[in-house]
């Protein structure tokens, strides 16, 4: 036998007896950097195995993730390979502890290990460089402002930038962007809005990237930003309200007939933590007002909101002035920006006011005048009536034909505006005009003019 086969045999039977017995085992990384989860794995090999609970490490909660076995062979004959895989997030060095695991009816003992935990720090290189930066660092409640995530690189086969989490902000992505830079190098960008919820002093831990390195051929890498200190204060004056607004107001027209619709047009322009436009409204005394349409716009880093009412009247009548108060971050204080007032002149409108003379009757002429006036009131009472018998079907039949014979929407729509108020369900027809396909509006228009002849509107 030569010495080369003798070696080969001692190989195997060494490595037969290190089959031969059960072992247990403890395997993680010796250093990770802080904010990541530690994953770490408990192995034993035997006939039957019994782990302990594994519920607190440091303080810290464990999670057992995933449970797998695996066939082996001990001394011939079949055994059970149990990998137990657990997690938690250390702040600081931690050393996991020796394991008692039961196998085959005997405790074995894993060896304790111990796992450094680093700050995240910027990953400095030449070849690639991850960034963060905000527009403000002493912000105040509900501002918005702007996040931009950077990722400079010259040569990666691929990359995956995490979405940053932020305790007590709201983040929303705005855009996601890649370019090359007037040095050569790409550049992919993200831009997130982000919005203080509460007061106080906070530190934006670094963002986080994998990169897929093309030298070494595939290798990864997890590479970290900067970190960025804020920090946000209340909004003075008890106010709620705070930004850089434009607000402007128009209306179609300052001259109507009675009962003839106005549109009143109302834009906000500008960024800060207003997010809608619900709660504008106005309240005109003489004048029935419906609220038309609310959109919101984005152009740019600017928001818009828009909100449009026509008003009916069959009186002249003003429309108020708009106001909004709030804190202005351009100009660093309190701020009142508001629209004109709209004075409509109704050109049929009814007086506001009958004057009366005052005259100095006697007692028997103050008798006289009421016993006349009722007469006088019962009499025009009674012609009213005849007359307006004998006229109305023949007004009707007017009204009926002219609405009949208008083909266009926006015409017809105009002619029975006027007929808003009246009656709840008419109205609800004479709105759904509006929306209306053209392919819709002649059986509409015809379910409007049956109803006013039904229910006698006209």
């Amino acid at each position: 036998m030569t010495v080369k086969n003798l070696g080969s045999i001692i190989f195997l039977l060494l490595l037969v007896s290190f089959e031969l017995h059960a072992w247990v085992q403890t395997t993680a990384p010796k250093e990770i950097v802080q904010t990541e989860v530690l994953e770490f794995r408990v192995v034993a090999k035997g006939f039957h195995v019994t782990f302990p609970k594994i519920e607190y490490i440091d303080g810290h909660v464990v999670q057992n993730v995933k449970t797998s076995h695996e066939a082996t062979l001990i001394n011939a004959k079949k055994a059970d390979k149990v990998t137990r895989i657990y997690s938690f997030t250390p702040m600081k060095d931690v050393t996991l502890p020796a394991f008692r695991i039961e196998v085959d009816g005997k405790i074995e003992t894993t060896q304790p290990l111990h796992v450094s935990v680093k700050k995240r720090t910027q990953t400095i290189s030449p070849d690639y460089k991850l960034s963060m930066d905000i527009e403000n660092k002493t912000p105040m409640v509900g501002e918005k402002l702007l996040l931009h995530v950077r990722l400079v690189f010259k040569d990666l086969e691929d990359y995956n930038i995490e979405t940053p989490h932020f305790d007590d902000f709201l983040l929303q992505e705005l855009s996601d962007k890649e370019y090359e830079n007037n040095k050569g190098e790409w550049v992919e960008e993200i831009t997130y809005e982000i919005v203080a919820q509460k007061n106080g002093s906070f530190v934006f831990g670094p963002a986080k990237a994998t990169i897929e390195l093309s030298v070494p051929k595939h290798k990864k890498r997890t590479i970290y930003s900067n970190a960025l200190m804020l920090t946000v204060k209340e909004i003075p004056e008890n106010l709620e309200i705070i930004g850089s607004y434009e607000l402007h107001a128009s209306v179609n027209t300052g001259v109507v007939h009675k009962n003839e619709p106005v549109t009143f047009s109302l834009s906000l322009q500008g960024r800060g933590n207003i997010n809608n436009f619900d709660d504008v409204n106005i309240s005109i005394a003489s004048a029935t007002v419906y609220e038309k349409s609310t959109k919101k716009l984005r152009q740019g880093e600017q928001e818009i909101y828009q909100k449009s009412f026509e008003i009916v009247s069959d009186k002249n009548f003003t429309i108020p002035s708009v106001s909004l108060t709030y804190f202005d971050t351009k100009e660093q204080r309190a701020k009142e920006i508001k629209t004109e007032a709209f004075v409509i002149h109704v050109e049929d409108a009814l007086p506001d006011k009958i004057t009366k003379k005052e005259e100095n009757v006697t007692m028997m002429e103050k008798a006289v005048y009421f016993l006349a006036g009722i007469v006088v009131t019962l009499f025009l009472l009674y012609m009213y009536t005849v007359v307006k018998n004998t006229k109305r079907p023949n007004k009707q039949k007017e009204i009926k034909k002219e609405l009949q014979s208008i083909q266009n929407k926006e015409k017809f729509l105009k002619k029975v505006v006027p007929y808003l108020g009246k009656d709840k369900s008419l109205d609800r027809l004479i709105y759904a005009l509006e929306n209306v396909e053209k392919s819709e509006f002649k059986q509409l228009k015809k379910e409007i003019i049956r109803y006013t002849r039904e229910e006698n509107i006209l």
